[in-house]
């Protein structure tokens, strides 16, 4: 067991057991993060760029913008860039939201 010679069988696993969705905590957990990521560029910025591979993604992306919303109190645009990517902008905003845009706070989404 375990010898110089021995050789195990390797399969291959289909892409589809690959993805593991969140739990509900794990979620939240990430849509705060990325809301605390994107709102900093946002501060610092007025625009922000995402990636965003998959269709969840895309989905989670634009609940971030709502959370990043309720943080900087004013309206934030997310919309598909390209393919792979999302843009945020700070709408009807001067330059330079401030600091609340990358300040974490509770969830309720």
């Amino acid at each position: 067991m375990g010898g110089v010679g021995d050789v195990r069988e390797v399969r291959e696993v289909p892409q589809e057991a690959a993805r593991t969705p969140l739990t509900a905590e794990e979620e939240l957990r990430s849509r705060s993060v990325f809301a605390t990521e994107i709102g900093a560029q946002l501060a610092r910025q007025g625009w922000a760029v995402f990636p965003a591979h998959t269709p969840e993604e895309r989905i989670r992306l634009f609940a971030v913008a709502r959370i990043i919303e309720q943080r900087l109190g004013c309206r934030v645009e997310a919309v598909p860039q390209d393919i792979v990517s999302m843009r945020f902008t700070v709408v009807g905003a001067a330059h330079g939201v401030g600091p609340a845009a990358g300040a974490a706070g509770q969830l309720t989404d």
